[in-house]
């Protein structure tokens, strides 16, 4: 049974039934628990589930009956009252509970008890005739919680007065007035009327006040117009009878014809009711139909009709709609449409239909339902307004012009046609039937009816046909004319396989007949063969149809007389990037992207697989095509065109204009079906295209000039820069010409460094600034030609020392060459160069230093592990070992006895073969094939195959260049089966590397990728093993097997070291580990307690793989284990022992540490030294004073070294004297301390010495008074303290604990990152990164964040620069002191600091040198990649760049001296008067113009009569040059006196957890687009990067905020360069719409 049958039986109580009944018709309706469905009221009367009673209960509640309640105003409400102060979640749609905080609540004790003391009479609603308190009216149902809030706030604001808000209120009671009257559909209330502008405010006043009664108001014809309509035609009367017919019976009986009578009858639809003139009645569509007045056959037509006054539903919302909605979404044919609503307009106004009734046609415009152009047309007489035909078919008129021919029927009203009965009685089906089936057509020999039926007419057609002979239109010879000519013309169209050649595919020519773009007569002679197709389309009528007139398709430089692509310029910076996407775009919307190289016309996805644009490129440029491809229709499926795309709103007008206007320009409108332009009218007759998109097109304004000229700086349509471009005069293109101008202003490595010189201004405009060379160069003071004469200065000069450093590296790398090639290595088949070794990347320059030095041997590089594995490789599978017998042989041998199958052997012995040599494990020997066949190792029978697969080695010759090349190529090629390669490929790999067959040495997989030996594909196969790659064969199990599985089931022998493959004589037991033994064991964890695992759960496996286990203890564990000689627990237990014991032993060993002595197990375990080096101590063949020397150790016990100290003029001193004696400033003097302690020591640069915090302030290398602060910060190393166990915490655990400030931590992590990796506290020492993660010292998220450096945390300055950077970054700018190897940071003039900067390391990325010779022959790489590469170490290359930046510096300070001449020069000569602006100073003249001053008070200040300052201090000046002030920070309860209240910046609120990150980041958003970032404290304001360089916000927002700042300092328009305010980058999408509004409204406020 339901709910309320069980509250109706006692089996739930009351009250609690009510609630849960309440809450189920707030949510969609009684639920039916039996059929599991919710079920409207009247259903659930009907079932039982609900009773009247019940639901007058809830529809009017009380306070007992009120089941919820809100805990933010504590009060009693229904379930309905709650959910509407619900917010509905914007991603999932679900129904939010606001909460509010119960610290800061919304509504203070004082606000509600003044709210709760004003009553109000309320005269209307649930409340009538009660006094009722301002408090219960707001929170009652009739307000909406957002609506609520927004009072409340505006009262708290002061905004509004409590007497505001009653009257208001009072306005708001009048919507509840419960006077309502009936409509075409349901019921309207009063106040909708008046909404609607049906009823006047004084009506609807005097109605409130009872002065009017609704029934007065209801007889009133201005009303009943409305609410009901003024009446459709109803059917017609026959005269002069006076008989009244239907007009469905009219056209049963034949009196009318179907497509007369079906339009009429749509109308009656579309306009409330059908009409049945006999009765007088109106009754709805189903009604209609059960009584016969219609039949059944119209019900879908007439209903698809009515949905104009019921609503259409949008399949994608699911939302109603109105008809002329439904009609620009697709929904409804424009024709039908347009028809019902010219009936609409005729008979009272558009029907709204969420209200069932007209509204005026000024309302229904604002609310979308009919549109100003669409209201003109139907207004008008003329003929797109004809929409019905009148009863004799003859004419066309309008739904108006129908019903001023009606009469009206005295006692309904309805409107009939009248009809004479002396007109000509309309053909039957049956008379029809029977003239066309006698009447004989003697050209064809077939009757009027076969041809008609015949294949030559669709059912449309025919229909049409026969209504025209129907209503004696035409008669029975002339339809037999028109039947003829329609015939000659299909067959004529079917004969004509014709095709031309379109922008995408062919175009047919019978489709260029329609429309218009093919004559009659040239079709006719191409159908005939007098033209061909060719002749045709080089026709200049049809080739701009065709294929176009052309786009813009590249630049020519008009200085150097060059051609280049579109992408090419915008690559070189010549021009700006969104003006060169929006010509690609242009290109890719008219039919393709040209390659200027090869004058190809390409697809956008040809393009990008050719370079020819960039793939970065391809999403955008895609989109753009559609323009020629078509989009999509998603509510018909149908392809359409981008003006279409528009209208339906699936293109941005801005995205999809221009390419309208570039289509236009050069052809017409694209048909996205047959893919070619269009002419004009066909466009229009097509709806590829409208009108009011076609004038909009023709004006010259904003939105159609959108495209940009950049030699004149000005906006044009595109068929204007056309106009403008050359013809190319070999290809005919079109290339838009760039001047010298234009070509300079494009240089975006001379803007960036421009920007990047900064030059402190002493006079005008910039007065007191330190402005951009870049800014002073485009300001008004430099004239075009000076400032192009200055740029090529700085170019020239700036290109020569490019050029010197270009020499220095070709130097480098030719001698780098000469001394490798002196040096020789034994290789597979060869001798192989260091140098060889060095481009392979086996050794590194230091290396090859060493060599030539003569520090390092031949042989001591030879025997380097990372040298010797690549040299002569490793890991082969040798020979076969018998079982037990421990008998050794080689594969040739055991396949001799049939101890192995002849292909199983082949195989194995062609891997030998292709990883290098054939091996004799007997005599431990290495031979080639030749030396085998000689020697008997192998027999004649597969020589040759061995041969084949010895190339593998020695290289395969190319076909046709004769070259030779590697495994991988020439599987590729195709010279060897796929599947073999594969095989000889993994064994190369698994036992060395792949082998370079040119250079007879094996390579990493890196270089092996760049040399074009191996790639991504076929790594992925082999990484991935299925059997079908799996080559090898277990001759004891009979699987197959990859080389390493192989491998990996060997043994090794003992004498030689080499791999043998065992072979189980029958009966005996052969061991491996199978993988159900691995999986089993990974599958198994156990917590441990010592080693390099302690604190972790680790699985058995693992164990048995870590470095505690060599490979043969490991296989004799898993043996026995698997022989059962030991049990899981045994195993467990004795890999526990061994590691326990390594420990055990490993800890008596100590070295020095940082902090206390730490053991060669804490090494080990933090993986800084391995197992090799860890045995080797415990065996004393290493000691442990040496090995404390290794740079892999000393980095992690010592660091790398932190700031020690500065530089003065070339005097060392400790970073306290430098604060102490002014050099540098006490703010970046404590980061530099802070940082020493927290990397390990206190540092003396003077005498080499390091302190802990307590012994440096005794030896008064610091001062006492920040003696706290870096004992604090020394915890970083020593541990902080865990207030809930006492455990010590590291610093990044304390952090995540809050014991300390997170930009306080991340600084310090920073530091410790940079010098040799965090620190962990229990032994005091650096690790590695990957063991901090494991530890739990770090997590990925923050190390990223510490490592970024252009996004990441950024904790230091740069005093010099004022910079703000990281650690690293700011260690990369110190000098090494040459007697104690300390950092030691420069206190230099700008002029004399040398560091590399990004400005200049974009400008050596973006200069390329083609490489002849060494590691990167044939390649073309960056100045910057090779000056970072291994041919230079880190002094050679600052010397470099040193050297370009003196140069470039001196060049800069000349253009910068020319510069501040002219400006003081014009300045001397200028009378302006100069105010203080937000950024820069700001003329009076330009205030005059702002209307910010007036003309009398700029003569005031010429004529003295006022100085600056004073107009600066008037208030209606000063508001607009420093704005009213924005949120400057926060006021919070003091912490020592809560009834006191702090000020803090919004920064620090963030980091304390009182305010929301997005809650502030949006605060000082809203700061740094209205001038600055303010420090309420000090009350100073400041810019964003100073505000970042003091620390008054972090680095973590500093992109946000200038971001942000560009609100005031101005945005860049991508298309042309120049400065735009907020309002224009929103507009043009540079900045996300809400976020706009909110900055804008920001600025408003302040």
């Amino acid at each position: 049974i339901s709910l309320f049958q069980a509250m109706m039986k006692d089996l739930i109580v009351k009250e609690h039934a009510i609630r849960l009944l309440e809450a189920q018709i707030a949510t969609g309706g009684i639920i039916d628990p039996v059929n599991s469905l919710r079920l409207p009221v009247e259903a659930a009367y009907q079932r039982g589930y609900f009773d009247k009673k019940m639901n007058l209960i809830l529809s009017d509640p009380r306070d007992d009956t009120k089941g919820f309640f809100d805990p933010n105003t504590h009060e009693n409400l229904t379930y309905l009252q709650l959910k509407e102060k619900c917010i509905t979640d914007s991603s999932t749609g679900l129904c939010l509970l606001p909460l509010n905080s119960k610290r800061r609540q919304f509504i203070d004790d004082a606000t509600k008890q003044a709210f709760e003391s004003s009553w109000l009479f309320v005269k209307y609603g649930r409340f009538q005739g009660q006094k009722v308190s301002v408090w219960d009216l707001l929170n009652s149902e009739y307000f909406s919680e957002g609506k609520r809030r927004e009072i409340f706030n505006h009262y708290c604001l002061r905004m509004v007065t409590l007497e505001h808000i009653k009257l208001m209120l009072e306005e708001e009671m009048k919507k509840w007035a419960h006077i309502k009257f009936p409509a075409l559909r349901g019921h309207v209330t009063a106040y909708h009327l008046m909404e609607c502008g049906i009823l006047d405010r004084g009506l609807f006043e005097r109605l409130l006040e009872g002065v009017v009664s609704p029934e007065e108001v209801l007889r009133m014809d201005s009303v009943r117009k409305y609410l009901y309509g003024t009446g459709s035609i109803g059917g017609i009367v026959l005269q002069p009878s006076n008989e009244k017919v239907g007009l469905y019976e009219a056209m049963k009986r034949n009196i009318l014809l179907p497509g007369v009578a079906l339009p009429l009858l749509e109308a009656q639809a579309a306009t409330g009711f059908l009409i049945d003139p006999v009765n007088r009645q109106k009754v709805s569509l189903d009604d209609a139909v059960k009584g016969g007045l219609i039949g059944p056959e119209l019900y879908d037509k007439l209903q698809r009709a009515e949905e104009a006054v019921t609503g259409c539903r949008d399949p994608f919302t699911g939302k109603k709609i109105s008809l002329f909605q439904a009609m620009k979404k697709g929904l409804v044919p424009d024709q039908q449409a347009v028809r019902l609503l010219d009936a609409q307009l005729s008979t009272g106004g558009v029907i709204d239909p969420h209200r069932g009734h007209y509204v005026p046609v000024e309302f229904a415009q604002k609310k979308g339902y009919l549109d100003e152009n669409l209201g003109n047309v139907l207004s008008r007489s003329g003929s797109d307004a004809k929409t019905f035909s009148t009863l004799d078919s003859k004419e066309n008129v309008s739904y108006r012009q129908l019903i001023d021919r009606c009469q009206q029927d005295e006692g309904s009203g309805f409107h009939l046609l009248p009809l004479s009965l002396t007109a000509s009685p309309v053909y039957t089906d049956a008379q029809i039937e029977h003239l066309f089936r006698e009447t004989l057509v003697e050209e064809k020999g077939l009757t009027v009816w076969e041809l008609l039926n015949s294949g030559y007419f669709t059912e449309e057609q025919r229909r049409e046909l026969l209504e025209k002979f129907r209503s004696r239109a035409i008669s029975l010879q002339q339809l037999i004319h028109l039947v003829l000519g329609l015939i000659k013309e299909m067959e004529m169209k079917a004969q004509a396989q014709v095709t031309f050649r379109g922008l995408r595919g062919s175009v047919p020519a019978v489709w260029l007949l329609d429309v218009g773009i093919l004559s009659e007569q040239i079709f006719a002679d191409l159908v005939q063969g007098r033209r061909t197709a060719e002749e045709v389309a080089e026709m200049e009528g049809v080739k701009q149809y065709l294929q176009g007139t052309g786009s813009i398709v590249g630049v020519f430089l008009q200085a150097s007389n060059e051609k280049m692509g579109i992408y090419q310029a915008m690559q070189k910076n010549l021009l700006m990037p969104g003006m060169g996407a929006r010509l690609l775009e242009a290109q890719a919307a008219t039919g393709s992207i040209v390659d200027l190289g090869s004058n190809h016309r390409l697809s956008v996805e040809e393009a990008t697989k050719a370079g020819v644009v960039g793939k970065e490129l391809t999403e955008q440029l895609l989109q753009a095509e559609r323009a020629l491809t078509g989009y999509r229709d998603p509510y018909s499926g149908r392809l359409i065109s981008v003006c279409q795309a528009i209208r339906k709103e699936l293109v941005p007008a801005a995205a999809g204009i221009p390419l309208l206007e570039a289509q236009l320009a050069t052809g017409g409108v694209i048909d996205p079906i047959h893919h070619h332009h269009l002419p004009l009218l066909s466009a229009f007759k097509h709806g590829f295209y409208d009108e009011e998109m076609h004038k909009s097109l023709s004006q010259s304004s904003d939105d159609s000039c959108v495209f940009f000229d950049p030699n004149t700086q000005e906006s044009l349509t595109y068929q204007q820069l056309k106009d403008r471009c050359l013809q190319d005069p070999q290809t005919g293109l079109l290339l838009l010409p760039l001047s010298e101008d234009a070509a300079f202003y494009g240089d975006r490595q001379i803007m960036e460094v421009l920007k990047s010189e900064m030059v402190s201004v002493g006079t005008g405009r910039f007065k007191g600034q330190v402005v951009s060379l870049w800014d002073l160069l485009n300001s008004e003071y430099i004239s075009n030609s000076k400032r192009r004469e200055l740029l090529r200065t700085y170019k020239e000069e700036d290109a020569e020392g490019l050029q010197q450093i270009i020499t220095v590296i070709t130097k480098v790398i030719e001698e780098t060459e000469t001394q490798g090639k002196r040096f020789t290595f034994k290789g597979l088949r060869k001798q192989v160069s260091a140098s060889d070794l060095f481009q392979a990347e086996l050794i590194d320059k230091e290396t090859l230093d060493e060599l030539h030095q003569g520090k390092k041997t031949v042989q001591e590089v030879t025997e380097m592990n990372s040298v010797r594995k690549f040299l002569e490789g490793c890991n082969f599978i040798a020979g076969v070992l018998i079982q037990p017998s421990r008998a050794k042989m080689t594969i040739y041998q055991a396949m001799r006895q049939g101890l192995l199958r002849p292909g199983m052997a082949l195989v194995l012995l062609e891997a030998q073969a292709a990883t290098g040599f054939l091996i004799d494990p007997v005599k431990n020997k290495k031979l080639s094939v030749d030396e085998g066949m000689a020697t008997g190792l192998i027999g004649r029978e597969i020589y040759e195959k061995l041969l084949s697969a010895e190339r593998a080695v020695t290289g395969y010759t190319h076909p046709y260049t004769k070259e030779k090349i590697s495994l991988f190529e020439a599987m590729n090629e195709e010279l060897i089966v796929r599947s073999h390669g594969i095989r000889l490929l993994e064994a190369q790999i698994a036992t060395g590397g792949i082998i370079d067959p040119v250079h007879s040495h094996r390579i990493p997989v890196e270089v092996a990728y760049k040399r074009g030996y191996f790639d991504e594909k076929m790594n992925q196969i082999l990484s991935d093993p299925t059997d079908d790659t799996k080559g090898f064969f277990d001759p004891n199990t009979h699987e197959n097997l990859t080389y390493l599985q192989l491998l990996e089931r060997c043994v090794q022998d003992p004498e030689t070291g080499l791999y043998m493959l065992q072979i189980v004589r029958r009966g005996e037991r052969y061991f491996y580990i199978d993988e159900t033994t691995k999986q089993f064991l990974q599958a198994q964890s156990i917590q441990m307690h010592v080693g390099r695992y302690r604190a972790q759960t680790v699985s058995v496996w693992d164990l048995l793989c870590s470095p505690y286990i060599q490979e043969q203890k490991r296989k004799d564990l898993v043996r026995q284990y698997k022989c059962e000689m030991l049990t899981f627990q045994q195993l467990v237990s004795i890999i526990t022992a061994i590691i326990e014991e390594t420990e055990q032993r490993a800890k008596k060993l100590m070295v020095k540490g940082p902090r206390g002595e730490v053991s060669a197990a804490e090494l080990f375990n933090s993986e800084i030294i391995d197992k090799k080096t860890l045995d080797g101590l415990l065996q004393g063949a290493h000691a442990l004073g040496q090995l404390i020397q290794k740079d892999s150790v000393k980095r992690y016990l010592e660091g790398t070294g932190c700031i020690a100290g500065v530089s003065v003029a070339s005097r060392k001193m400790t970073v306290y004297e430098a604060m102490r004696t002014g050099h540098l400033s006490p703010e970046n003097g404590l980061l530099l301390l802070e940082a020493q302690a927290a990397t390990g020591f206190i540092t003396d640069p003077l005498k080499k010495k390091t302190f802990s915090v307590n012994q440096a302030v005794s030896a008064r290398i610091v001062g006492d008074e920040i003696h706290k602060k870096l004992l604090f910060a020394e915890k970083a190393v020593t541990g902080y303290t865990d207030p809930d166990t006492g455990n010590k915490l590291s610093l990044f655990q304390a952090m995540k604990k809050n014991l300390i400030e997170k930009a306080y931590a991340l600084r310090l992590l920073e530091a410790q990152v940079a010098t040799g990796g965090v620190i962990d506290p229990e032994y005091g020492h650096h690790i590695p990164v990957e063991v901090a993660y494991k530890r739990g010292c770090l997590d990925e998220d923050t190390f990223d964040l510490l490592s970024d450096p252009e996004y990441g945390n950024k904790g230091f300055v740069d005093p010099n620069t004022h910079e703000r950077i990281t650690y690293a970054q700011l260690l990369q700018r110190c000098i090494r002191d040459k007697d104690t190897g300390m950092y030691l940071l420069q206190l230099l003039n700008k002029s004399e600091y040398f560091y590399v900067d990004d400005t200049t390391k974009n400008i050596l990325s973006s200069t390329k040198v083609n490489v002849k010779l060494g590691k990167y022959a044939g390649q073309t790489l960056s100045v910057w990649e090779l000056l970072c590469s291994d041919y230079f170490n880190e002094e050679k290359r600052k010397e470099l760049i040193k050297k370009y930046k003196q140069k470039s510096l001196v060049i800069l300070q000349h253009i910068t001296n020319e510069i501040l001449s002219i400006i003081e020069e014009k300045e001397r000569n200028r009378r302006d008067i100069w105010f203080q602006g937000l950024r820069q100073q700001v003329t009076a003249s330009e205030l005059f113009k702002a209307d910010i001053i007036s003309q009398e008070t700029i003569k005031k200040l010429e004529e003295g009569r006022q100085t600056v300052q004073e107009v600066a201090n008037m208030d209606s000046v000063r508001r607009y040059l420093e704005g009213t002030s924005c949120v400057a920070g926060i006021l919070v309860p003091s912490m020592s006196d809560p009834s006191k209240m702090k000020k803090m910046t919004i920064y620090e609120a963030m980091w304390r957890g009182i305010l929301r990150p997005g809650t502030a980041l949006v605060l000082l958003e809203a700061q740094a687009a209205t001038g600055f970032i303010v420090d309420p404290l000090k009350n100073e304001k400041l810019s964003v990067d100073d505000a970042v360089s003091t620390g008054l916000v972090g680095g973590e927002i500093h992109g946000k905020l200038l971001a942000a700042e560009k609100a005031v300092t101005g945005y860049t328009d991508p298309y042309t360069g120049k400065r735009i305010s907020l309002f224009q980058a929103m507009k043009k999408d540079l900045i996300i719409k809400e976020h706009g509004i909110r900055l804008l409204e920001a600025q408003i406020a302040t």
